[in-house]
């Protein structure tokens, strides 16, 4: 609307600089409205002109004259009409607002026809002798005239049109908008549409889609290395096992075990990252308590030869939830493996199975401070320098955890311990087959 009223500004200013230099003139405006208001009725019914301060100011023109009518056919006049302006007298009541021009002499030939509503009715007013010339004068006049004509309707239109206009054409710019806010990580082949989108920003969506194409590409690079890496030590930490295994038992190899277990972790680690790409569409019924429980087994002489005992809570109906067994699985023995690195040394490792869709790994060690409970979760974060654990445990948690629509959080023990618990959608009715 501001950028309309200065076209519009500019536009007058233009028309009236082109009027004065045509010297062109008209009948002062100002001249106009004192006639206008100084016209009164007086006791007996008569028209007259008032003895007002605007009155007594057209002294500076001792040419003005008028000629003032009312819808009775009451008439007026001061000073004389002009013989060539006579004519329009008889037909003043029938004439609108308008005005005569004159290239020369404007005292005598320019002439100003105005309607004035007086409280006893309307005026309708003929003036003249009272010439101005200029840039000034004629941008008045053609503002008086044409100003709120003109760009009342077109700001109307403006409030009205405009923001219609705009809520259809960026309509598409909104639904893109959406689309960008659902991209995420293991959604690498989102796009943005490019339907119903304008024209300029076109070029933009596509060069963002160019991006999320190339960004997709190094992402899978990274996890054919990362697939690559996880399977060539897979080897050679089995044939470590292997001969660790043949070790009598002691010390020196609980301490051996628990350092092949850590290299056996960041290789499961390293293909957790390259599976997590996985979509939740691909995911399975899983029973938590089997899932539980095959852990158990599988880690209790770690957990033994750490010096704890562990133990697995729960009834035995199967709680079904849409997942990835081995991932879950994993993140099950990542919790375990940290409660078997912090929970000093001693006690009892809890593995808890709700039937609400919960996994808790509980142990007796320090707990976790409230001002590290959110950065454990982060890569390669540590609270105190360790030999032992490869940072990524717990960030590979949250992240599978993530992928299965659930939530994992870490809280202090009453006595001391902590406790991880993660939290899983579960199935709305048992899958035909049975769970794996």
């Amino acid at each position: 609307m501001g950028f309309q009223l200065v076209i519009f500004v500019l536009v007058l200013t233009g028309i009236s600089w082109v009027i004065a230099v045509k010297s062109a003139g008209s009948v002062d405006e100002s001249v106009v409205a004192a006639v206008a208001k100084s016209i009164e009725l007086d006791a007996q019914g008569h028209l007259v002109q008032a003895n007002t301060a605007e009155v007594r100011a057209l002294e500076s023109f001792p040419t003005v004259w008028f000629v003032a009518r009312d819808g009775a056919g009451r008439e007026l006049r001061r000073g004389p009409v002009p013989p060539h302006i006579e004519g329009l007298v008889s037909v003043l009541p029938s004439l609108g607002d308008s005005g005569i021009w004159a290239r020369h002499n404007p005292a005598v030939f320019a002439t100003r026809v105005a309607v004035h509503d007086a409280p006893f009715g309307p005026v309708y007013l003929l003036v003249g002798g009272a010439p101005t010339q200029g840039i000034w004068a004629a941008f008045t006049l053609l503002f008086s005239a044409f100003g709120l004509q003109l760009m009342l309707p077109l700001l109307l239109v403006t409030l009205c049109f405009i923001p219609w206009l705009a809520r259809r054409a960026l309509a598409g710019v909104a639904r893109t908008a959406r689309q960008a806010e659902a991209i995420n990580i293991r959604k690498r082949d989102a796009r943005l549409g490019e339907e119903d989108l304008p024209t300029e920003i076109q070029p933009l969506v596509r060069a963002v889609n160019e991006a999320l194409t190339r960004l997709s590409q190094d992402y899978d690079a990274r996890d054919r290395f990362l697939a690559d890496a996880a399977h060539e030590l897979r080897a050679p930490i089995a044939i470590l096992e292997a001969r660790v295994g043949l070790l009598v038992s002691g010390s020196a190899r609980a301490r051996v075990l628990a350092d092949v277990s850590r290299l056996s972790n960041l290789a499961e680690a390293l293909l957790d990252l390259q599976r997590l790409g996985r979509k939740l569409s691909d995911l399975k019924p899983v029973n938590l308590r089997a899932v539980a429980h095959q852990v158990t087994t599988d880690m209790a002489p770690l957990v033994l030869s750490a010096g704890y005992e562990i133990e697995v809570n729960g009834g035995d109906a199967p709680v079904l939830v849409a997942g990835d067994r081995l991932a879950l699985g994993r993140a099950l023995i990542n919790l375990v493996q940290n409660a078997i690195v912090h929970g000093g040394g001693h006690g009892v490792i809890s593995i808890d199975v709700g039937a609400n869709g919960t996994l808790s790994v509980r142990d007796q060690g320090p707990g976790v401070a409230t001002e590290e409970q959110e950065r454990i979760f982060e890569p390669f974060y540590r609270i105190q320098p360790s030999d032992q654990g490869t940072g990524l445990g717990l960030h590979l948690v949250r992240e599978i955890v993530d992928l299965h629509q659930g939530s994992v959080e870490v809280a202090e023990i009453q006595g001391g311990g902590a406790c991880f618990e993660i939290r899983l959608p579960l199935l709305s009715a048992p899958p035909a087959a049975s769970p794996r």
